[in-house]
C-alpha cells in the first residue's frame, strides 16, 4: 500500500491553527501497532474515551446550569475553560493570562472555583480544565514566578473539583514563545542556551503543578510529533518559524513529572486527518518518529510517558463553518458522506489512541438550538455509531478510501480556478 497521500491545504477558523500538510518527504515506514479493537484490548488497559472541548461546551455557568442537557452527549467528559474573574476591579479570563506576569490568588477566582465546584457531573468521569501558555508576555530567562504560582493554583482547584486534570494547550497562538529569532535576547544567547533555558522552565512548572495535583492527567494540545511533521526538523530547530522551542519545554516536563503523573500528545496535527491511515501513522509519529527531537537520555522516559491522544475537528470532518471551505476536502463530498466520514473518524481515533480521543468544533451548539450554524441531523448518530462498533469491536464496515480521493480532486480543481 502506498502511505504517502497528499493533503489539502486548510485555512484556520479561528486563532487555533492546525496544519495538515503533505505526508510527502517523510518516507514509507513502518507503522507502530496501535490498540486494535479489531484484536481485543489489554484488560490492563484504560476503555478509550472521547472528550468534548470548544465553543459548544467550554463556558463553566453555561455547563453547571444546563449539565443534564450536556451529559447526553454522546462523551466521556468534556473541557471547562473561559474561566472568568476579578482582579483589583478589573476584568480578567484567567486561561488567556495565566501564563504571565500576573500572579491570580482563589479571590480573583472565587466565583469561578465556585461554579467548578457545583457542576455536578453524574455520567462524566473525565472533565478537565484548560491551562495555556498565554499571554506568555515575557522572555524565559525573566522572572517565571507568576508562571509557577498560577499552576499551583490551578493545579490545586482542578483536583479540588474532582477533573482529571488539565487541557494543558501548549499552543503559541502568537507564534513567540517557541520561536528563537523572536526571544529578547536572540542577539547574544543562543539556541541552545534558550533551549536549556526552556527545559528548565519546563521542569519548574511540572514540580509546580505535580506538587498540588501528583496524579494530575496532562492532556497536551501538541508535542513533539507535531514539531517533527517538518522533515528533517531535528537539524534546524532554530530556523523553525514556529515551535522550535517546544520540544525543550516539553522535555522538561516529562523529565520532572513524578511516577503518578500521565502526559499525553494531543495530536492536534490530527484535526485534518481524513484517511485510516492517517491515524495509524500518527500514532507511529508519537511512539517512534518524535524520539528525533527527544534526547536520548531521556528516550527511555519519553516512552513510559508520552501516550498517544488524538483530536478530531467536528468542523473540518462535517464541513461546518461560518466562512468559506472550499479548501477542506469534505466540503466537496454529499451529507450522508461527510457523517460516515465523521463516523469513520471517530472510530478510528479511538482505536489509535491509549486512552483519550478528543472532539474539537466551533458555534456548533451540539445540545442547543439556535446556533448561526446548527450541528449537521445525524452528527450526534454517527459518534452513537462509531462508539459502539469500536466497543463492541465490530468493524467500521465501510471504506471511504474513493470518496476522499475523489473530494480530493475536485477540491484541486475548484481552489485553482479561482485563484
Amino acid at each position: 500500500m502506498n502511505l504517502i497521500t497528499p493533503r489539502s491545504p486548510v485555512h484556520p477558523i479561528s486563532r487555533r491553527s492546525f496544519v495538515t500538510g503533505s505526508l510527502a518527504g517523510l518516507g514509507a515506514v513502518s507503522l507502530g501497532r496501535p490498540l486494535d479493537a479489531a484484536e481485543g484490548r489489554p484488560t490492563n488497559r484504560p476503555p478509550k474515551k472521547l472528550i468534548g472541548w470548544g465553543t459548544d461546551v467550554a463556558y463553566p455557568a453555561k455547563v453547571q446550569n444546563t449539565i443534564r442537557q450536556v451529559e447526553e452527549l454522546p462523551l466521556d467528559g468534556i473541557v471547562l475553560s473561559n474561566f472568568s474573574g476579578k482582579k483589583s476591579g478589573k476584568d480578567f479570563t484567567f486561561d488567556w493570562e495565566c501564563f504571565g506576569r500576573q500572579k491570580f490568588d482563589r479571590q480573583d477566582l472565587a466565583p469561578m472555583i465556585q461554579i467548578l465546584a457545583n457542576t455536578k457531573f453524574k455520567r462524566f468521569t473525565d472533565n478537565f480544565l484548560r491551562f495555556t501558555v498565554q499571554p506568555g508576555d515575557f522572555d524565559w530567562f525573566d522572572d517565571f514566578r507568576a508562571p509557577l504560582h498560577n499552576a499551583r493554583l490551578w493545579a490545586e482547584v482542578a483536583r479540588e473539583v474532582g477533573a482529571k486534570g488539565w487541557k494543558f494547550d501548549v499552543e503559541d497562538y502568537k507564534d513567540r514563545l517557541f520561536v528563537y529569532s523572536k526571544q529578547k535576547l536572540a542577539a547574544t544567547k543562543s539556541f541552545e542556551e534558550y533551549a536549556s533555558q526552556i527545559r528548565h522552565r519546563g521542569r519548574q512548572m511540572m514540580e509546580a503543578i505535580q506538587s498540588r495535583f501528583p496524579d494530575i492527567v496532562l492532556l497536551l494540545s501538541l508535542a513533539h510529533s507535531y514539531v517533527n511533521r517538518t522533515p528533517d526538523a531535528g537539524r534546524k530547530l532554530a530556523q523553525l518559524p514556529s515551535y522550535g522551542l517546544l520540544p525543550a519545554f516539553i522535555d522538561g516536563l516529562i523529565e520532572a513529572a513524578g511516577p503518578r503523573v500521565r502526559i499525553i500528545d494531543g495530536q492536534e496535527q490530527a484535526y485534518g486527518y481524513l484517511a485510516t491511515e492517517d491515524y495509524f501513522r500518527g500514532y507511529h509519529d508519537i511512539k517512534q518518529r518524535a524520539l528525533e527531537l527527544v534526547p536520548r537520555r531521556l528516550w527511555q522516559k519519553y516512552r513510559r510517558k508520552m501516550e498517544a491522544g488524538v483530536a478530531i475537528f467536528a468542523n473540518y470532518q462535517l464541513a461546518v463553518n461560518r466562512t468559506t471551505t472550499r479548501y477542506w476536502p469534505p466540503h466537496y463530498m454529499t451529507k450522508e458522506t461527510r457523517l460516515r466520514l465523521f463516523e469513520q473518524n471517530i472510530y478510528h481515533a479511538l482505536k489509535t489512541t491509549d486512552e483519550y480521543a478528543w472532539l474539537y468544533s466551533e458555534h456548533m451548539g451540539w445540545w442547543e438550538s439556535g446556533y448561526q450554524v446548527p450541528t449537521p441531523d445525524g452528527a450526534l448518530q454517527s459518534i452513537h455509531s462509531a462508539r459502539e462498533k469500536f466497543t463492541a469491536n465490530k468493524p467500521l464496515g465501510f471504506d471511504l478510501d474513493n470518496e476522499i480521493a475523489q473530494a480530493r480532486l475536485k477540491m484541486k480543481e475548484a481552489t485553482r480556478r479561482k485563484k
